[in-house]
């Protein structure tokens, strides 16, 4: 091994922690906050915000379904309004990210992050976010992703969270780099995606990448 490999795997090298299972489950959707923002549970009442950027095509270019019609969308907020609970693995949660007013009324929802129980035994976790372009580059999905790093970290005992997308996909890329993911593995052409080969990068933080960025 040459003196440069050496080097770049000295500096590559993390703490190691011992083997173990997420810790907080099973665990209920519950209110969350930040500085800017209420993350929370979907509800019935949030139809026409989310149907605001479902609608659009900009949003829904790297996902799995097409631009929502407003029944479309009440569907599918009916089956995520479901998903509010972590205790077997593949269960989900949707939080709405709503712009929190500073009467204490209810906000405006901007956006919705999903996090997955991948894995309990092995404190595997996978998140998703999908927010307004209207509200792109202020920093809001950033803050909302990051509160979901401390839930899966410091509440329910995550050893790994990882994100997938698109690879042409820069803004959820860069996103993913700015909460402190590595850009782990590019599966080239892994699947076929409306109508085209897709390649697909892994994203991933681990427990002990996070904590030093959290203190």
């Amino acid at each position: 091994m040459s003196d440069e490999a050496t080097t770049t795997a000295t500096t590559t090298t993390t703490t190691a922690v011992a083997p173990h299972g997420a810790t907080g489950l099973p665990y209920a959707a519950e209110l969350l906050r930040t500085e800017r923002l209420v993350l929370r549970p979907l509800n019935t009442g949030d139809l026409e915000d989310v149907h605001a950027y479902q609608k659009l095509k900009d949003v829904v270019r790297y996902l799995y379904w097409e631009v929502h019609d407003h029944d479309e969308s009440a569907e599918h907020l009916r089956k995520r309004i479901a998903m509010n609970r972590l205790a077997e693995n593949g269960d989900g949660i949707v939080f709405a990210v709503e712009l929190a007013d500073a009467e204490g009324g209810a906000g405006r929802v901007i956006g919705d992050i999903s996090l997955f129980l991948k894995n309990a035994a092995w404190g595997k976790f996978e998140m998703g976010w999908v927010f307004h372009p209207a509200v792109h580059g202020r920093g809001y999905a950033t803050e909302a992703a990051q509160r979901i790093l401390e839930l899966c970290f410091d509440t329910l005992g995550a050893h790994r969270v990882f994100a997938q997308l698109d690879a042409r996909n820069d803004a959820s890329a860069r996103l993913c780099e700015r909460i402190g993911m590595r850009q782990e593995a590019l599966l080239r052409e892994t699947e076929i995606f409306k109508g085209e080969w897709s390649d697909t990068a892994v994203y991933a933080i681990l427990e002990q990448d996070f904590r030093p960025a959290a203190d």
